[in-house]
């Protein structure tokens, strides 16, 4: 903990820190650092959790996740990271057996018997739908397909129910899975909380399989959900010098016609980059376009704000024209600030990352730099850095927190900003693809793109 030095335990006691930030060790060239985590890494067992409750979605992209991520940037020289790897994910098979093949969201792995396990409802759509990079990736580097097999019926299902929910191409935030066969009934449509990294897998689970013919699935799921929420989600704000940006929004379909609301979250600053790694995909400079103006979006929410860092959550007011914006309100454009608090997450210098790699535009290592400035002054503390309290202050409250995607994904993605490509680059039918996420570890090409998102959109 960054102001105590004690520790925390939210994560069924595997040392997640340690496993979540072991890539980004790697590619910072501390390799004498990483050789001695890997001695402690020797001592965890994957397959006993120091806990009866076990989040499955959680321990998939913060452990699995880092530790594929590590087997692959550090070219396949220690066995231990896929000898552990494979350790977890036979643990989190065991998650899968429902009726339906969807996993439970929380493993009570000790009372798995003969039986079934029970499937739910009211699951967080991001924790069944956000599994797909780790699990093929270990099924592809293990050789065994049973991995990507459990992965292949979430997603038949997936697509089975995307054009049947309330908002046509999305799934909701919610979903039931009871029974033989996963279902919808929920009205909130979001690309922030609870759903995130849902959509965020699609083109990065495409570019993990390409140039496989089980790649076009998720292409064209993505081409589906990218249809539907840049119609219904994407939104330009008012506010003061008309800035040609745009920010996501949420979605409820329970009024007629369907409400649009105009909350923006940091968790959804990957929207851009997602935008933007799917332009490249299909070659559309119209999409590219988009993917700058959301992650611009993001840039004014840090620029905007006295400490220079943006909310966790807040509201903007959007406008009626977008062809024709003019500010005529008072004060600095956020209507109010939901969420004051900075919690350290990497989505939207992801999303700045991607936007320089695809571009080569040097104006986004200004806009990260000016971002790096700010949050490092404010959060530093002696031993880390620190959750901020309301970054709407000029000097902002510290608190005893630090998630692991600190370490894993958002100083990876800073110091990547800086880096020549080869430091972490994969070349895969024209794609450039230069690390995610998340929610952050770089499994092959794909988690290259981050998993960042997911590390919270279930919090």
């Amino acid at each position: 903990m960054p102001l105590s030095g004690g520790n925390g335990d939210p994560f069924v006691g595997w040392a997640a820190t340690l496993v979540d930030g072991l890539d980004t060790l790697y590619i910072m060239g501390m390799i004498d650092e990483f050789e001695n985590a890997l001695k402690a890494l020797a001592q965890i067992d994957f397959s006993k959790p120091n806990a009866e409750r076990v989040p499955v979605f959680e321990i998939t992209i913060r452990y699995l996740g880092g530790l594929l991520g590590a087997w692959d940037i550090s070219g396949h020289q220690y066995p231990i990271l896929l000898e552990k790897a494979t350790q977890l994910g036979d643990f989190i098979f065991g998650a899968f057996d429902t009726e339906s093949g969807i996993p439970v969201p929380y493993y009570w792995w000790q009372d798995h018997g003969a039986g079934k396990l029970a499937g739910e409802n009211g699951v967080l759509v991001a924790q069944i739908g956000s599994l797909s990079l780790e699990l093929i990736r270990l099924s592809q580097v293990t050789g065994n397909v049973k991995y990507a097999d459990v992965v292949q019926r979430i997603t038949d299902q997936l697509e089975e129910t995307q054009n049947k929910t309330a908002l046509p191409g999305m799934w909701p935030s919610q979903a039931d899975c009871r029974g033989p066969k996963l279902s919808f009934s929920s009205l909130a449509f979001t690309l922030g909380a609870f759903a995130d990294s849902v959509f965020e897998y699609l083109p990065k689970t495409h570019v993990l399989l390409h140039p496989a013919s089980s790649s076009q699935q998720y292409l064209n799921m993505y081409r589906t959900a990218l249809s539907s929420f840049s119609n219904n989600l994407f939104f330009r704000p008012n506010l003061p010098n008309n800035p040609d940006i745009l920010f996501p929004g949420s979605l409820s379909a329970s009024s007629a016609p369907p409400r649009l609301d105009t909350e923006v979250q940091h968790l959804a600053c990957f929207v851009g980059g997602m935008v933007g790694l799917g332009s490249r995909i299909t070659d559309s400079p119209e999409e590219l376009d988009i993917a700058k103006k959301l992650t611009d979006g993001c840039v004014w929410a840090y620029e905007n704000t006295p400490s220079g860092i943006m909310p966790e959550i807040f509201h903007v007011d959007k406008c009626a024209d977008p062809g024709s914006c003019r500010w005529n309100g008072e004060g600095n454009g956020f209507r109010n600030v939901d969420d004051s608090s900075y919690q350290l997450r990497p989505e939207a210098i992801e999303s700045v990352f991607i936007m320089y790699r695809l571009t080569a535009d040097a104006s986004w290592q200004d806009k990260g730099w000016k971002m790096f400035k700010a949050i490092t002054k404010h959060t530093r503390t002696d031993i880390a850095n620190a959750r901020l309290e309301n970054v709407m202050d000029t000097n902002p409250a510290k608190q005893d927190s630090m998630e692991s995607f600190w370490l894993a994904e958002t100083l990876k993605y800073f110091y990547l900003l800086y880096s020549a490509p080869e430091v972490a680059s994969y070349k895969a039918d024209n794609i450039l693809i230069t690390m995610p996420e998340d929610e952050g570890a770089v499994l092959g090409i794909s988690r290259t793109l981050s998993i960042a998102s997911h590390h919270a959109s279930v919090e």
